[in-house]
């Protein structure tokens, strides 16, 4: 059947497959790229594990293109462990109800777990497009040998399947140096990603005359380091600094971020913040905003001094 065309070019049936449409920089990307899509005229849907309407970005409410969600009732850990295994299943069935109840798609596009694309490709009229953030198995713990032996498997399956992908797509030349480095075998295969960076619209961001609050903006994960942001501003304030007429002795820090609260993690983690906030003498100077909308986000930026980046860097 031929495709419609849609000025001057084809209109495709795009699939997305998100494991948790919650708030965060991977969601973000996610629904920028599906409102893009759609405004291109293209047919777009989005199928996740876990949407909540009360905790997500405003463009997945509006209409634009429709949420599925499949598996909600699957466990995301079993007794706090496992994480990446009930991942791993909850995509797996996603991946399986929009085979099963679904008419093929042109394009399926998938970040994260890449596990699914074999069960996608079963489709052979389908290209699956794969956004590599970041490698998963970078990011996970390999500190014990108990660790080792369960990440093993997952992290060869990672880059297997990784490479069946129709086009893998990274979001900076850092990302696609520490993917060629991590993954060796599909770069020895000559399998390489392209560069596609997250996009920002400027226009939505406000003029600002006031300049004198740092901002971190992350999700509250431990891996994101923020205990840096705070430790740092303490140590600003004891120097009484002066830099470039700006007197920063009185700046202040707002750390803002996706927060689930299903995910213990999360709220430990803002816990440890704010006792550390306490003992190092500047609670009266930080500010957490959990989830904060788009609206508020664009304020925040709008207004602030700089954005803090606290996560650690992976050097292979």
């Amino acid at each position: 059947m031929e495709k419609e065309k849609v000025g001057g070019s084809s209109k495709l049936n795009i699939a997305i497959i998100h494991p948790d449409l919650g708030i965060g920089g991977a969601e973000r990307l996610i629904v920028d790229a599906a409102v893009e899509l759609a405004s291109r005229g293209h047919n777009v849907h989005i199928f996740t594990s876990h949407h909540d309407k009360t905790r997500c970005f405003e463009e997945t409410l509006s209409g634009t293109f429709p949420v599925t969600v499949y598996g909600a009732f699957l466990p995301r850990h079993i007794f706090y462990r496992f994480h990446a295994v009930c991942a791993y299943l909850r995509c797996l069935f996603v991946a399986l109800c929009v085979l099963l109840m679904w008419p093929s798609f042109d394009v399926v596009l998938v970040d994260q777990v890449s596990i699914i694309i074999p069960l996608i490709k079963t489709k052979k009229s389908t290209k699956v497009v794969f956004y590599c953030h970041f490698p998963d198995l970078l990011l996970a713990q390999h500190t014990t040998a108990l660790r080792r032996i369960y990440r093993k498997p997952i992290d060869m399956l990672e880059e297997a399947t990784t490479g069946m992908a129709d086009l893998i797509l990274v979001n900076s030349r850092f990302t696609a140096s520490t993917f060629a480095n991590t993954f060796k075998h599909l770069n020895a295969r000559g399998i390489q990603p392209a560069v596609l960076y997250p996009a920002v619209n400027v226009e939505q961001f406000d003029k600002s005359t006031s300049y004198r609050n740092f901002l971190s903006i992350n999700r509250f994960e431990r891996k994101k380091n923020i205990q840096l942001a705070i430790s740092a501003l303490a140590i600003l304030q004891s120097l009484n600094d002066v830099s470039e007429g700006h007197d920063l002795s009185g700046a202040s820090l707002t750390v803002a971020g996706g927060f689930d609260k299903r995910l213990r993690e999360n709220v430990e983690y803002l816990e440890e913040l704010k006792s550390l906030a306490e003992k190092e003498g500047v609670s009266d100077r930080v500010k957490f905003i959990t989830s904060c909308s788009t609206a508020e986000r664009n304020a925040l930026l709008s207004e602030c001094l700089c954005v803090l980046y606290t996560p650690k860097v992976f050097i292979i």
